[in-house]
């Protein structure tokens, strides 16, 4: 705590539909880096609204987004985010890692090997990882656990609201086209459980999808549309999407390595596949998933636990 202000260095929010959170606090309640506050918002969606409503609220010059089925992985990883913020005026956002927990289910274990971008490698040294500001492409930081300026939140306005998912990569795009960096910091990394079952995987697939067409719809001159369908070259390889599914099974293209691989990986096939359905869907025919907002409140750790046992 700044004892000449009153307000901490860091705010921590964690978007929550149910409110089960107490393994996500728990870990941050390990952390040798005590400056914060703990919002979590409950009963908000989508997160991005959660996000934003949180960080009009917060009192920190650090806003510190933590997904509810994150962990964090060990107990500097709030202390080295911070201490590489605080390091370089040019950044402004830093992430972390995502490795699978140990106690994850064979079935996650298969997702995490063939879906892109599942995990992350611990990376030994901080490293830029700036998304393209003219094409399609990829930052190995998510929200899922991310540290933001509070200054330049405000200076980009925040998440965009009407985007159901992939409301982080446009807000990072937006934070590039302002000259500033993403790094991802060295030796940290959360636990984070991919889909747990079939389901699971193509529903949130099929969001990411609709999500993505939204992004492309909204800025077009960034040159991110893998299907630009109101191009005919965009609708003629929908067709040839669809023909190739038989053999989409066994031949695999990961845009985010840019490598081909040829392998049996029918969960890849099955997520591709859901992920193209919802960019169809988003692009003629998506809304925004909106809830009524709920008000949120700051609560102690007692509370959250008296919450999720009611949930349970």
């Amino acid at each position: 705590m700044n004892h000449a202000t009153g307000r901490p260095k860091v705010s921590i929010i964690i978007p929550s539909w149910t409110g089960a959170v107490s393994r996500t606090v728990n870990s941050i309640e390990q952390q040798t880096f005590h400056d914060y506050e703990l919002d979590v918002v409950q009963g908000v969606s989508p997160a991005a609204a959660a996000r934003n409503l949180a960080a009009q609220r917060a009192k920190g010059e650090i806003l510190l987004f933590v997904d509810d089925d994150a962990r964090l992985g060990h107990e500097r990883v709030l202390e080295l985010m911070v201490n590489l913020l605080e390091s370089d005026a040019r950044v402004a956002v830093v992430g972390v890692s995502q490795q699978i927990p140990v106690e994850a289910t064979p079935f996650q274990y298969g997702v995490a090997r063939q879906v892109p971008r599942t995990t992350s490698p611990v990376v030994s040294s901080d490293l830029v990882s700036n998304p393209p500001l003219d094409s399609y492409g990829f930052t190995t930081i998510t929200t899922t656990c991310c540290a933001v300026r509070r200054t330049v939140f405000e200076q980009v306005g925040g998440f965009d609201e009407a985007l159901p998912t992939g409301e982080d990569t446009d807000f990072f795009y937006r934070v590039r086209r302002l000259g500033y960096n993403l790094v991802v910091t060295a030796n940290c990394y959360v636990y984070h459980e991919p889909a747990a079952s079939v389901k699971a995987l193509i529903r949130k697939s099929f969001w990411y999808g609709i999500g993505h067409a939204l992004e492309v719809r909204k800025s077009p001159e960034r040159g991110a549309a893998l299907l630009p369908l109101n191009r005919w070259y965009g609708k003629l390889g929908l067709i040839a999407a669809i023909l190739a599914f038989p053999l989409s099974f066994f031949v695999h293209y990961y845009f985010d390595t840019r490598r081909l691989v040829f392998s049996f990986r029918p969960l890849k096939t099955l997520s591709t596949y859901a992920n193209l359905c919802g960019y169809l869907y988003g692009w003629y025919h998506g809304k925004p998933y909106n809830r009524a907002p709920v008000p949120h409140q700051r609560r102690s750790h007692r509370d959250l636990e008296s919450s999720e046992r009611q949930t349970q």
